[in-house]
């Protein structure tokens, strides 16, 4: 798999800033983001809804027929170091959620994922024209948290949410940033 699209997907980037780029996802990557999700506690709070094991074509059914999964790329690795997805929100034009986001767990806790998350942003504030960009976040993953505010998300409130994949209802923080905020937002730095 090493390399199988990084020429392709180089010609193809969404946003490029430095060394960062977003691409269109490949499904030729699905067998590898599947890898990220290390066990069953992480498969959950990355996609609540999908039964473990998670397999390269539950990776590719998440996105939705309107949706954009996006794969994010450093210049000096051949390999994707992220995914997510820009989706439109239902029945909102301009109001955009993120789903499904997570970093190769290989390169966690470098600021990768903030890269990731403002590179996101800019296509959906400067090219897709949203007004809004939304997402929901288990409180307990207070990693990914501490992600979405450094890239300026802050908090909406609750929501609870029942997942078949439990049984149960789950609390869920909702997030969001508006495009006067992202304007505000100093630029980010991409070493």
């Amino acid at each position: 798999m090493k390399g199988a699209a990084s020429h392709s997907t180089q010609e193809q980037a969404l946003v490029r800033r430095g060394p960062y780029r977003l691409a269109p996802f490949d499904k030729l990557m699905g067998p590898l983001v599947a890898s990220w999700a290390r066990d069953d506690q992480e498969l959950f709070w990355l996609a609540p809804k999908t039964p473990p094991p998670l397999t390269a074509a539950k990776v590719v059914a998440w996105a939705t027929p309107d949706g954009r999964p996006l794969l994010f790329y450093r210049d000096d690795t051949p390999d994707p170091l992220g995914y997510l997805e820009l989706n439109p929100m239902p029945a909102d034009w301009g109001h955009y959620w993120l789903g499904h986001c997570v970093t190769h767990p290989d390169y966690r806790g470098m600021g990768l994922g903030r890269i990731m998350i403002a590179l996101t942003l800019e296509l959906a504030f400067r090219t897709r024209r949203a007004y809004r960009v939304s997402l929901v976040v288990f409180p307990e993953n207070v990693a990914a948290i501490r992600c979405y505010r450094n890239a300026g998300f802050v908090d909406a409130g609750d929501q609870w949410k029942y997942f078949c994949t439990t049984g149960q209802q789950h609390r869920m923080m909702q997030m969001t940033i508006d495009r006067g905020r992202f304007l505000s937002l100093p630029a980010p730095r991409y070493h």
